[in-house]
Parts: C-alpha cells; structure tokens; sequence
C-alpha cells in the first residue's frame, strides 16, 4: 500500500492494518489538472466490490468504474461541500460520504466512506412494495392505481390514458361459499395471471380490491369495444380447482379519459358506475359510462330500497305463462312468472329488478317466496279439481350454488304438500356452467326427488355438447331471441332445426319460447317440436284464469 505523497504518509501498519479490516469502504481522491486519481483505497468492501488495487506510488488515474460514476459528487466536494447519497454499484445498493480536506483555504482531496445498505435498500424495497401492490396477487393496488392516474393523466399529457377499465368477476361469492376462500383466492389469482399475459406493458392492470380489476387503456389500443371484449373472452375460459370446474364470467365497466379537469377518483368513480349498471342488466357485459347512466344509476339505487320494501310488504304477484303442446294446443305446464306492480313507479320487469336482487342478497328470499308460492297454487288447482300439470320455476345462478338450496326446495315442498313429479325447475344456460361439477350434483339431487330440471334460454351461452349431455335435465328451452327472428335472420331457421334434433338426440323435449304467429307455430310443429310458449296461445295470465282454463280440459 502506498504511503508516500499522502495524507497518511508515515502512518504505522497497525493503523493501515485496522482501516484495511474496516467493514466500510475508505478512499481518498486527489485531483490533478482537471483529473481525478485515487491515492488510497482501503476495508473489506473493496474486495466485495471487486476494487482493483492501486499499483503506483503517485496513485492510479481516476478510471476506476466505481468512482467514475461519482465525477459529479466529487466535483461538487471539491468546491468544499460535504456530500452523501446513495447508489448502485455491482448488484450492492451504496451510500458514500465525501468529506473535503482543505489546506490554505483550497481543498486538496475528498475522503470518502461507503456504507453497504443492501440489506436495508431491499427492506425498504420491500417495504414500498407492500404499501404499492396487493399481496395475494403481485398487481399494484388502488393506491399506485391513483398515484399513477394523477401522473399520467394531470402531469403527463402524452401519456394520458384512452380509458380505464375496470373488470368485476360475476359471483365469485359462490365459489367461496361452496369450496372456501382458499378456492376463491386461487381464482382470483389465476384470473390475475390471465389478465397480465392478455394485455400488453402499456395497458397496466391493478387489483382494485375484492374481485375487481382495473386496466388502465393505452391510446394505441384502437378499438376499446373490442379489447373489453377479449378481456371477457380471457375470463370466461374454463378455470379447474381441485378436481372442480369452473366457468366465470365478469361485468366490465369502461370509462374514456376525455376531460382533464375532471378528478382522477371521479374516472375510476364513472367506471365503477358503469360496472354496477351492468350488474343489475344481468352481468357478463361490457358497460361504458354516460352522463345518463348516472341519472339511472341514482335510480337503480332508490330502487335497492324499494325492492325490500316490496318483499316486506307482500308487492310480489305471480302471473303463469302456460305451456302448450304443439300437436293438441292443450295445456301441459305453465311457468310462475313474478311481477311487481310499485305503488309509485308502475309495473317493474323482472329483467330490472331481479339482477338487483342479486345484488343486494334478496334473491334467495324473493326465490325461495316464488316457489313456495308457486307449489301452494298447484295445491289448489289440484283441490278445485283441475288435472295436475307441471309448474315451473325460475332459479337464478346465485340461488342454484347456494349450498342451501336444495334443503330449502325440500322444506318447501315438504310444508306446502306439492307433489315434486309436477314441479319443474328452469335453469339458465351460462349458471350452469359456472360451477359444473356442483351443479350436476345438485340436479340428481332433484331429479331423485322427482322433480324435473330445463335448460332455460337455451343458445344464448357457452356450454359445450359434452357437458349438455351430463346434464340430468328433461327439457330444453329455446330461447326467444331465435324464434323471433326466425324468417328475419338467414340461418336462424336451420340454427332452431339444429337445437329442436340435438334436443331429441339426447331424449329431451324441447320448448319454443316466445311463439307469436301461426307461421312459426306451423314450422316448428313440421319440425317436430314438442311443446311451445307465447304470445300467440295466451300472454302470462292470473291464477284463476289458469285454473278456468285447466278446468276446461279436465
């Protein structure tokens, strides 16, 4: 080690042997004619950092990597001002002090001390991300979502977003409630992962909480509809948990970032709205924010309230739409049909209120009323003598994987003394799917107990042909949409063809929904249909109409 021409020339060796066992890093830098040179290099960082030794007596150039990188802090320490700050050198985060030595009022080195903080560098790291992305699923949370909002889209005009998106997973409750949390975090995880590898590094994606997801959509992306679209498409693929099937899907809310003085919470805020309305028009949609669908949203939500209301205070009726048989136009079934007549508000549809039903928690009650009120009418059809027809009841996805359920159809039927060869329950296509393997189980539960099951709106999801076949179910609805346009839409014909055959391929009878003229009663009859509904036979009637007309035929 050089001693000569120094600070510490004439320094003992057990000095020189103490700083060389130094923990820290400790060097002097002297500057000559305009360039920097190390005269002394010393302690036990050096040789972590792999330092090269100083091999002349007047000192090695300043060439060195590591303090190369620092020619702006000494040039600074030179001008006689103590200097710290951190860096990174060699996979080490660093933090150095320069202290200048003055002589005769001009400074004639800086010595410096490097501290290793890499330990506390990654603990604060660490740290950061913990406060900056959700722990479950590795994506930035609400906050980054914020912070980097406000960046981009106040600070930052050319990297303003088109829009945000947020992505909210349909029933994810149900999973939860039948497998456990475990399960529903392992969706939310896998969902999570499907998202990252769907979009690209411009179009950042966050976990805003629960089971909502928030893209935030880059100006590249040329068409929103259609990404919103791809998005669904990712969800909607087959998700396996312990041996178990799943089939989600999600609601998207889609907000355009086209106001710069409007707030960054209040973009997220229109999207969320956004979601909501989409919820309560039945989900697995994409929803873009407009000025008007707040106004609505406002109402949707006076309407939560009046819906409890409704069912405290008995507002609920039931209508019955009969069920025809497309040969001998006589009576097989009807279908129990609620409707809510609000004392202010008029007739609300159930395609309104029952998806906020949903949403609230009350569609187990208003379901498990439907039905038991439906099973009481039966009883008294029968006891005025009328012949015994099939009554059906809509179930929605939420009450089919409510792990209830089928206790509660029991109870019902065990309390209003309906005779379970008589009761039919409809399930939608895309409920099914969501939770198969459960659902198949569920349906040889009823269907052991004699009731019938259907496959309702049938052509509207995704289910696969495998599947339809597992399903234990006696009939198969065709949804409306298909017979309506049946000589408007080329194809249509032969798509209802195809349903009413695969239908009997597998020992279904199958029900035309939505018949409204003669000409397509007569197709479907030559097509060998089994039974139809309609408007053409009768609108949904009261309960003692039903009876007048079932006693007409008895």
């Amino acid at each position: 080690m050089p001693r000569e021409n120094n600070l510490y020339s004439g320094t003992n060796d057990d000095l020189l042997r103490i700083l060389h066992h130094n923990m820290n890093l400790m060097f002097v830098i002297r500057r000559r004619e305009g360039q920097f040179y190390c005269s002394f290099l010393s302690g036990k960082l050096k040789e972590q950092l792999e330092l090269p030794e100083i091999m002349t007596a007047t000192g090695q150039e300043f060439t060195l990597e590591f303090i190369s990188v620092q020619k702006s802090k000494l040039t600074q320490a030179f001008t006689g001002k103590e200097i710290t700050f951190r860096h990174h050198f060699h996979n080490h985060y660093l933090y150095t002090m320069l202290s200048p030595v003055t002589k005769d009022g001009e400074v004639i080195e800086v010595v410096g001390t490097t501290i290793d903080i890499t330990s506390f560098e990654k603990s604060e790291q660490q740290i950061e991300f913990m406060a900056t992305h959700d722990i479950l699923t590795k994506l930035p949370n609400r906050q980054k979502l914020l912070d980097d909002l406000d960046r981009n889209i106040h600070n930052n005009y050319n990297e303003k977003p088109k829009a945000i998106m947020i992505c909210d997973l349909d029933r994810l409750k149900n999973v939860n409630d039948t497998l456990g949390q475990f399960a529903g975090d392992q969706v939310i995880t896998l969902i999570a992962d499907r998202l990252k590898e769907a979009v690209s590094e411009r179009c950042p994606v966050y976990r805003l909480g629960g089971d909502e997801f928030v893209i935030v959509i880059d100006q590249e992306v040329p068409d929103i509809k259609a990404f919103a679209e791809q998005i669904l498409q990712v969800v909607r693929q087959p998700i396996i948990i312990s041996k178990h099937d799943f089939y989600m899907t999600a609601t998207i809310g889609v907000c355009c970032v086209n106001e710069k003085a409007c707030k960054t919470e209040d973009y997220i805020n229109r999207a969320s709205v956004a979601v909501h309305y989409g919820k309560v028009q039945g989900g697995n949609r994409i929803s873009e924010y407009t000025n008007k669908m707040s106004e609505q949203y406002n109402e949707l939500i006076l309407l939560e309230s009046d819906i409890r209301k409704a069912f405290k205070f008995n507002e609920f009726t039931l209508s019955y739409q009969p069920k025809v048989d497309v040969h001998t136009n006589e009576i097989v079934g009807v279908e129990a049909l609620i409707r809510w007549e609000h004392g202010k508000k008029g007739k609300i549809p159930p395609s309104l209120f029952i998806p906020i039903a949903e949403e609230i928690g009350m569609i187990d009650q208003i379901g498990e009323w439907v039905l038991r009120e439906a099973c009481k009418q039966f009883v008294r059809w029968h006891e005025s003598g009328a012949n015994p027809v099939m009554v059906a009841v809509n179930i929605s996805a939420v009450e089919l994987q409510n792990p209830d359920f089928l206790s509660r159809v029991k109870q019902v039927i065990k309390e209003t003394g309906m005779d379970p060869n008589y009761l039919e329950i409809e399930i939608t296509e895309n409920s099914v799917m969501q939770n198969t393997e459960e659902c198949i189980e569920m349906m040889n539960e009823l269907r052991s107990m004699g009731v019938s099951l259907s496959i309702d709106d049938f052509g509207t999801g995704y289910s696969s042909m495998g599947y339809l076949q597992k399903f234990p179910i006696n009939y198969l609805k065709i949804d409306q949409s298909f017979i309506k346009e049946l000589f408007e839409e080329s194809g249509s014909a032969e798509i209802i063809k195809a349903m009413i055959q695969l239908g009997h391929t597998f020992g279904l009878k199958v029900v035309a929904e939505g018949v409204e003229g003669e000409r397509i009663l007569s197709f479907i009859r030559n097509e060998k249909c089994d039974y139809y509904q309609g408007y053409f036979y009768s609108k949904p009637l009261e309960a003692d109409l039903i009876e007048e007309k079932l006693l007409a035929f008895s």
